[in-house]
């Protein structure tokens, strides 16, 4: 056992989900466009007073429950902390039981996980881990203005993880590669104390340049063909941008799964929660290799390659 893989996945979905007609009732967006336009139908929200640390203890739980792995590293990719002191990883941390084991946040905006991930990995190739659990969580409504037409119908809340352990030579985590671009900082961004702002065509342009390329990094970094995959895992920004980028690439449905039409965009989570979803419809089989690909404000990317054991 020389490598580090995926061992257990979990999530955490807030509450019930919110139809196109409530977000309308307070963005005035008409429901027939958010779901022929961009793809989604339905998003989850946090409840008043769930944090940030609710959902990422929740979906660490569940992540958990699926394995005898004890976590030795703990990793929190968000953009919505409740507090800028202490991180949520330590909330979580505590939640969890998980007394003395280090714990730190990440923020890379929708390209957080990968970041996380990245950081966990490279701890357990330098021999300062062995069994990290990696989270992705934001309640990323409470920063988007309702009233916003634009960006109020695209965003939801929500947590997603992954335990890592000891795999077998070749098997786990080939490859991860990350990127960022702060010149392009503006393109989507929180002021303090303000509501999300985004340049939507500035972004979609960056996720359709650079997604496939990160993703072709990763790839060769791992000695390994995009035709040769599995499954790619997409963050889910929207369901329609999902799938240009699934047919820029020359991916078919079957192996590209969209959740977002019923999660929405839900930032850090969103490549952990897409990953569980996909594992739930059609689990992954051992050999399988799947790419993880996401671009988020920054602007970051990340993607990484693994192969599932």
């Amino acid at each position: 056992m020389t490598s580090a893989g995926i061992v257990s996945l979990g999530l955490y979905l807030p509450g019930d989900p919110v139809g196109n007609q409530s977000v309308a009732m307070t963005s005035g967006a008409d429901p027939a466009w958010m779901e022929e336009r961009i793809g989604i139908r339905a998003r989850h929200r946090a409840a008043p007073g769930e944090t940030t640390a609710d959902l990422a203890a929740r979906a660490g739980a569940d992540a958990l429950e699926g394995t005898t792995v004890s976590p030795d590293l703990l990793v929190v990719a968000t953009v919505t902390p409740e507090r800028s002191v202490p991180s949520v990883a330590c909330f979580v941390q505590d939640r969890l039981g998980l007394t003395g084991v280090p714990a730190f946040d990440v923020n890379a905006a929708c390209s957080g996980f990968l970041y996380a991930l990245s950081c966990a990995h490279s701890m357990t190739l330098a021999g300062r881990a062995r069994t990290p659990l990696v989270i992705g969580a934001d309640v990323f409504t409470r920063v988007v203005n309702p009233g916003d037409r634009r960006t109020a119908p695209l965003f939801g809340d929500a947590a997603g993880a992954v335990q890592l352990g000891p795999v077998p030579d070749h098997y786990g985590v080939l490859a991860v590669e990350l990127w960022a671009e702060g010149s392009q900082a503006m393109y989507a961004t929180v002021p303090r104390d303000d509501w999300f702002v985004m340049d939507g065509r500035g972004v979609s342009t960056v996720v359709m340049e650079r997604g496939p390329k990160i993703l072709q990094d990763a790839l060769d970094r791992a000695g390994v063909r995009l035709d040769e995959l599995d499954r790619l895992i997409v963050h889910q920004a929207n369901p329609r941008l999902v799938r240009q980028l699934a047919d820029h690439v020359g991916l078919d449905e079957r192996r590209v799964p969209v959740f977002g039409g019923r999660t929405g965009n839900t930032a850090s989570a969103s490549v952990p929660v897409t990953l569980a979803l996909a594992q739930r419809e059609r689990p992954f089989q051992p050999g399988d290799l799947v790419a993880l690909v996401a671009v988020g404000a920054g602007m970051t990317a990340g993607a990484a390659v693994l192969r599932w054991f």
